[in-house]
C-alpha cells in the first residue's frame, strides 16, 4: 500500500474485532510518530501504548465523544471495543522552556496522522478522541504531573467499513439502514484556490 492509498482508506474507526494487537505493530506506529516533524525540532511528545485486557477497560470507561456513540448511530457493541491505545502525552518540563502549547498542538496532530497512516498500512483502523476524562486516565496509568495527554487515539482491527463520499447538501456522518458510516468529504474544487483567493 503507496502512502496514497494509505491516506484515502483511513477512516475512523469505532467498531474492532475481538483480536489483541501485539505490541510489535503498536511500536511500529510510535517510531513512525517518533520521526514526525515538529516545531524547532524539540519532539515534546511521549506516548504509553495499551494493549493489557486488564487496562484497557478502565480507559475505554474514561472516553467519550465517537467511541461511545450508540450501535445504531455507528458506534461500537460491548464486544467491538478497542484492543488497544495510544496515548499521545506532552512533556510540560520542556514545553515551558519554550511556551508555545499551539505548536505543540500542531505536532500532536502531525504524529497522530503519522501513527494512523502506518497502523492503516499494518491492516489496522484508529479513532483519535479528544473527549476524555484526563484526571481518570492519568491515574489509572500513573502518569506524572508534568504531563498532560493530548490526545488518545484507539486502535484495532476494524470491524466496520465507513465510506467517504462526496458531500452533497451536508457534511454530517450518517449510518445507513445495513449499520454503514458514511462520511461526506468537500469536494476538491470547493476546497482549493490556485495562485490566488
Amino acid at each position: 500500500m503507496n502512502v496514497n492509498e494509505a491516506i484515502i482508506k483511513r477512516r475512523s474507526i469505532r467498531r474492532f474485532k475481538n483480536k489483541e494487537v501485539p505490541y510489535i505493530v503498536l511500536e511500529k506506529c510510535i517510531d513512525a510518530a517518533r520521526v514526525a516533524p515538529t516545531g524547532r525540532n524539540q519532539q515534546l511528545c511521549e506516548y504509553i501504548v495499551i494493549n493489557d485486557a486488564k487496562v484497557l477497560p478502565g480507559v475505554f470507561e474514561h472516553i467519550g465523544g465517537s467511541a461511545k456513540m450508540p450501535p445504531d448511530k455507528g458506534g461500537p457493541k460491548p464486544d467491538q471495543s478497542p484492543k488497544a491505545y495510544i496515548i499521545v502525552l506532552i512533556n510540560k518540563t520542556r514545553e515551558e522552556q519554550f511556551g508555545r502549547r499551539n505548536v505543540t498542538l500542531v505536532d500532536i496532530g502531525l504524529a497522530a496522522e503519522n501513527i494512523m497512516l502506518t497502523a492503516v498500512a499494518q491492516g489496522l483502523g484508529c479513532c483519535p478522541i479528544l473527549m476524555f476524562n484526563e484526571a481518570e486516565i492519568k491515574m489509572i496509568l500513573e502518569i506524572p504531573d508534568n504531563y498532560d495527554i493530548g490526545l488518545v487515539i484507539t486502535v484495532g482491527y476494524p470491524d466496520e467499513s465507513p465510506v467517504a463520499e462526496e458531500a452533497k447538501d451536508s457534511v454530517n456522518v450518517w449510518v445507513d439502514d445495513k449499520g454503514v458510516r458514511h462520511v461526506p468529504k468537500r469536494k476538491l474544487a470547493d476546497i482549493i484556490h490556485h495562485d490566488k483567493f
